[in-house]
């Protein structure tokens, strides 16, 4: 992909859409170094199990975060969809956070013995470009049936 097609899909998604990415990405960033925290500092888990259970907390915090705010417009809001959305978020997003942060995290520990915690942010601010784009066109892309969700319903009534 050339920069200006990227650059012309991350402008496509929009400054309110990016911002709320963004803030919840931070929030879950907080989520997975305390988890981190929690589970390699006080209760002594190997690494990367604890590197593996701080993701995938995190990856269940900001899909919820991102279902309800950031993509609210493009799901259902039921119990079915979340769960099949969930999934699908979680297949997307795991895979690349396995491979960036869990790479980063060895990599970083392993051959130059900086710190857990340092390392796994290094992995975290590497991956939200493609995690953003992977979000935007393969899991949330839109309802297909041209059906009108709850809350698109709700906005229609209040412009009229």
């Amino acid at each position: 992909m050339k920069m200006a097609a990227f650059w012309g899909k991350i402008k496509a998604i929009g400054w309110r859409k990016l911002i709320s990415y963004h803030l919840i990405s931070w929030v879950g960033t907080l989520v997975n170094l305390g988890v981190m925290w929690l589970t390699h500092g006080v209760l002594k888990v190997p690494l990367m199990i604890a590197g593996v259970i701080a993701i995938e907390v995190a990856i269940i915090h900001n899909f919820t975060g991102h279902y309800f705010i950031t993509w609210k417009h493009r799901v259902k809001h039921t119990l079915k969809d979340y769960l099949l959305l969930l999934f699908k978020y979680n297949l997307v997003t795991a895979s690349i956070d396995f491979v960036v942060n869990l790479g980063i995290l060895w990599t970083l520990t392993h051959f130059l013995g900086v710190h857990y915690l340092i390392a796994n942010v290094t992995g975290q601010i590497l991956g939200p470009v493609f995690k953003l784009l992977a979000n935007e066109f393969l899991v949330f892309p839109g309802l297909k049936h041209k059906q009108t969700s709850i809350l698109q319903k709700k906005e229609i009534k209040e412009k009229a």
